[in-house]
């Protein structure tokens, strides 16, 4: 692209006769996008382009706004920042199904406000690259797609390595004049991204390791699972006590927000604040909570008490007790049964070993109350 050309496509739309710039693709793309993706009807009430150096980008970022990072083609990295107006509007119509007036509410920016945003990210860039006529235009829209949310102004410039970049600012007004709200897109420049992968060449390695670098990688330490009928849970208030075994400290599991596990370690604490030590090797549970060499305390865990082996008793010699005799009538009840003689010795023999049948039940007999066997008192009984 020639100066000329240049001072024309930043004084206005950036075209001549009949071609349709990039400012020009955006205004259309966006209002497109956002009625085929959120049916939600957005006018373009304003629309500048310029261009700056890495160096100028600051005055076009705050950190009052939502800042993404979109992903380009042979890992570029373009910019897209949103005031809260524009991203209360877009949280709206997917929230409630329409925008409101209400204030905006001033809170700190989370990666679901940036997740919202994607899909009306993605279809504008697509249909503004599609609608541009210019070649340049169209090299420096094609391809972006977005990426993630920036935490700050300075994670972000970190991230960014081109040297000239291309702005479009764009005023938008939703749902006919109900809010209005900013919006800003950040893309490098073809020109100056050509001549850089023409100096170059394939030497990619630092860039990719710049962007890596800056990546935020969030992990969650789980100490303990179980489970909890659901009326409990329901009735669960602040202050309530949960049932962690102290055991688990020791085996804490680091995992990502798919949920899945990647690491073990200790939880602990290192200068005053919580510290997760990964395990190299299946964590040993010790008693002591003294920090280390290198500062790092482990919570003082007691060990699992080993009850000891019982030791092997002696057998036991139980005698059996002498069988009942048959209960009778009820009017022929004998008198309560004088009390039993002790148990016998392990060492004393059977007294009922030397006697004959007769012998022995007549003993029994005699122990229960009982008439002896074939006397007349017994032979009167079985008559009667």
């Amino acid at each position: 692209m020639t100066p000329l050309q240049r001072k024309m496509a930043a004084s206005g739309n950036g075209a001549s006769g009949g071609a349709r710039s990039a400012l020009r693709a955006l205004r259309l793309g966006l209002a497109r996008a956002a009625d085929d993706v959120f049916d939600l009807a957005v006018t373009v009430i304003g629309a500048t382009q310029a261009r700056s150096g890495i160096d100028g980008l600051g005055r076009h970022l705050g950190e009052d706004r939502l800042l993404v990072l979109l992903d380009g083609p042979d890992r570029q990295i373009g910019v897209l920042s949103m005031d809260r107006d524009c991203l209360t509007a877009l949280i709206q119509q997917q929230t409630i199904g329409k925008v409101t007036a209400a204030a905006a509410q001033d809170r700190p920016f989370t990666t679901t406000d940036a997740a919202l945003t994607a899909p009306l990210i993605d279809a504008m860039i697509d249909k503004a690259a599609a609608l541009t006529d210019l070649p340049a235009d169209k090299l420096c829209l094609a391809g972006y797609r977005f990426g993630a949310r920036a935490e700050d102004v300075r994670s972000l410039m970190l991230v960014l390595d081109a040297e000239r970049f291309r702005l479009f600012d764009l005023t938008l007004e939703f749902s006919g004049g109900v809010r209005q709200g900013s919006l800003t897109l950040i893309l490098p420049e073809p020109a100056a991204r050509a001549a850089e992968d023409e100096a170059r060449g394939k030497t990619r390695g630092p860039t990719l390791e710049r962007a890596i670098g800056a990546v935020r990688a969030d992990l969650t330490a789980v100490i303990c699972r179980f489970r909890l009928p659901l009326s409990e849970l329901a009735a669960m208030e602040p202050g309530d006590i949960l049932p962690v075994m102290r055991e688990r400290l020791s085996e804490t599991s680091l995992v990502t927000i798919t949920g899945q596990q990647i690491a073990s370690g200790r939880l602990g604490q290192i200068g005053g604040l919580r510290a997760v030590r990964v395990n190299e090797t299946t964590p040993q549970v010790e008693t002591k909570g003294k920090p280390g060499e290198d500062g790092f305390e482990a919570p003082q865990v007691p060990q699992r008490r080993v009850l000891p082996t019982p030791k092997p008793v002696d057998r036991v010699h139980v005698q059996d007790a002498p069988k009942p005799a048959p209960s009778p009538e009820p009017e022929q009840a004998p008198p309560s049964a004088p009390e039993l003689p002790d148990a016998l010795d392990d060492e004393t023999d059977d007294p009922f070993d030397n006697m004959t049948p007769e012998e022995a039940a007549a003993e029994i007999s005699a122990l229960a109350g009982l008439p002896p066997p074939g006397s007349e008192e017994a032979l009167n009984a079985t008559v009667k």
